[in-house]
């Protein structure tokens, strides 16, 4: 059945239309919400809310329109709403570890632990746009286009946006360096 014919079928009742729409777009929607969170668990939930609002909304959708652009909108929307509301750059923050394989010393955990601790505070010390722009890019691995979607921005004001980060932070890192005796 083509999505204009479930769209009809549902506004005339027939809840199966429904169904067919849920098990057609689950995996697609939960892929793409995977991609934007990275977590597994958290794009469920969210696969899960944006298919009740598409549930609420599908009343209103056009008939006339191909239904994938529409419930992907009400995905990302789903996800930018989640992200906001959450402070992700703060959660992103506490959570970043980078691994090293060489030396399993003491005295090298405690370094290790110290640059990990140097790069946090460096990462809170930048703008709030500079910090969630640079931890989508360099932490969650998104893409340009991936975050400018996310953002609601062009791709090329990403780039710069990006670039400007990394300097701003370069430049806290270091200044946390000079601080150290």
């Amino acid at each position: 059945m083509h999505e204009t014919e479930l769209v009809r079928h549902f506004k005339n009742g027939d809840t199966d239309a429904f169904d067919v729409i849920y098990i057609s777009y689950y995996k697609p929607v939960y892929y793409y919400i995977n991609k934007l969170v990275n977590d597994k668990a958290l794009a469920d939930d969210l696969t899960q809310e944006t298919l009740i609002k598409v549930l609420a909304g599908l009343k209103d959708a056009d008939e006339e329109k191909k239904l994938s652009p529409w419930i992907y909108r009400i995905a990302h929307n789903t996800c930018v709403d989640y992200l906001r509301k959450n402070r992700v750059s703060f959660e992103l923050i506490d959570n970043i570890n980078y691994y090293d394989t060489e030396g399993n010393s003491p005295e090298y955990h405690f370094l290790n632990r110290e640059k990990q601790d140097k790069i946090k505070e460096a990462l809170l010390r930048i703008s709030r746009k500079y910090q969630r722009a640079l931890l989508l890019r360099d932490y969650k691995n998104l893409s340009y286009r991936e975050i400018a979607s996310l953002l609601k921005l062009n791709e090329a004001t990403v780039k710069t946006l990006i670039h400007r980060a990394r300097q701003q932070f370069q430049k806290e890192y270091a200044e946390g360096e000079v601080l150290e005796i």
